[in-house]
């Protein structure tokens, strides 16, 4: 399964995500720019990871992350904004840093099925 959720609330930057991972092979479900979409999608679907932006139309994706980890799905937090800006709990999460270098982005989607 190769099935990423992407969570992202700037149109642009979203469908860059998109198309990236799609180029190189996977499902990309979203992406999904609002928080009762991506708990929904988060609960539901079968993943083998994602991506999430820290803040999604000025709210905080905690509770995402909350769900993700619980169910045992990798991710990655892709953020302009600095590591005390996570939710406490994952504030040793990975972090990829907007902007970011696609290869980067890449080689964390691929790591989370190692």
């Amino acid at each position: 399964m190769s099935r990423i959720l992407v969570i992202e609330d700037e149109f642009l930057l979203a469908a860059h995500i998109g198309g990236l991972l799609e180029d190189d092979g996977y499902d990309v479900i979203g992406p999904v720019g609002t928080l009762d979409e991506a708990v929904k999608l988060a609960e539901d679907e079968e993943l083998c990871g994602a991506l999430l932006d820290v803040n999604i139309v000025g709210g905080k994706v905690d509770d995402v992350a909350d769900i993700l980890a619980r169910r045992g799905v990798p991710f990655v937090f892709v953020t302009g904004y600095g590591r005390d800006h996570l939710p406490i709990h994952f504030r040793d999460a990975f972090v990829v840093n907007k902007p970011f270098d696609d290869q980067d982005l890449l080689q964390r989607v691929r790591g989370f099925s190692s």
